[in-house]
């Protein structure tokens, strides 16, 4: 099947854009369906990286390989099914790795909980890449009692280089062990009552010590496949609009939620109505095209014309 050419072919048959216009949209409409998401991981040792990404895109897909703690050089993960995995080395050292599924690429940062002597090195490090990442995932381990060094990491290295509005959450993994961790519901996968209370408090902690909001720190226990789909979803919400979609098809089936997918759907009109408008009107075109897709019909045309072409790229579409 020739994916471009059919995506060309329904774009002439459902809309009168002239050809160059068509063309334009085909080739904006197969970037955008076959478009990487880049995530930074960050987090220490021993936080559950591994097991939360195994937990959001398939089981056993992420492996996390510690080489010695000079591990200063990030390695970039591309996943195209679930038996092929790309690894790529990004900077000159040794250390991380990191896999997970679908088209994604997962960046496993060094640095976190090593010493004050590497700080410059990963400033310059840090700079390079915070750029590049779509969102920003940071992992920390709830039952810890304190997070004194990342948030010296964070707001000494990481905060500086996160550009205005870069989507950064925490997940708080492994909060079936907070105490009193005896209250946990094994036959529920749920908190107790008191247990719930203090990952609510340290929930609040966590937020006030990074100076986020709150709905950005999302407890979870990836071996209990605890609140995932809440993480899921508070990715999906965070992610520029045309993002959205290729993120959670990356998902395992059971963590791609109605309210994920609709949110992908919709980002998806969005960006459409804004490139459409930019194209024919400018500025003020891009506003309204923005403001059209916000509303627009799956049984328009416009609707017709996107799920036909989505449906080439995501089952589940």
């Amino acid at each position: 099947m020739n994916i471009q050419a059919d995506i060309l072919e329904l774009l002439s048959q459902f809309s009168q854009l002239p050809q160059e216009k068509a063309e334009k949209l085909r080739h904006w409409l197969s970037q955008t369906f076959s478009y990487e998401p880049k995530v930074g991981i960050l987090g220490k040792t021993g936080v559950g990286k591994s097991s939360l990404c195994n937990a959001l895109f398939g089981k056993d897909t992420a492996k996390v390989a510690d080489v010695e703690s000079c591990t200063r050089k990030p390695q970039e993960i591309d996943l195209f099914g679930k038996d092929t995995a790309k690894v790529t080395d990004v900077g000159s050292c040794t250390r991380i790795s990191q896999e997970i599924l679908g088209n994604i690429k997962l960046v496993d940062m060094p640095g976190i909980g090593e010493s004050i002597e590497r700080d410059r090195e990963y400033k310059d490090l840090y700079s390079k890449h915070l750029p590049e990442f779509d969102l920003v995932l940071w992992v920390l381990k709830a039952d810890d009692k304190t997070f004194s060094s990342d948030e010296e990491f964070y707001h000494n290295i990481v905060k500086p280089h996160l550009e205005q509005g870069k989507p950064f959450i925490i997940a708080l993994n492994q909060v079936d062990k907070v105490e009193p961790y005896k209250e946990w519901d094994m036959e529920n996968c749920l908190p107790g009552k008191q247990q719930q209370i203090n990952i609510d408090a340290k929930s609040k902690h966590v937020a006030e010590r990074f100076g986020i909001d709150i709905t950005a720190v999302v407890p979870v226990s990836a071996n209990e496949n605890y609140n995932l789909i809440t993480l899921v979803e508070t990715i999906t919400y965070a992610l520029p609009k045309d993002k959205k979609v290729t993120f959670v098809n990356s998902l395992k089936d059971e963590n791609r939620s109605e309210k994920a997918k609709e949110e992908a759907k919709r980002g998806v009109f969005e960006a459409i109505g804004e490139f459409l408008g930019d194209r024919f009107m400018g500025k003020e075109g891009k506003d309204f095209g923005k403001m059209v897709g916000k509303i627009v019909d799956e049984n328009s045309t416009l609707g017709k014309v996107v799920n036909s072409i989505a449906k080439m790229f995501f089952s589940w579409w």
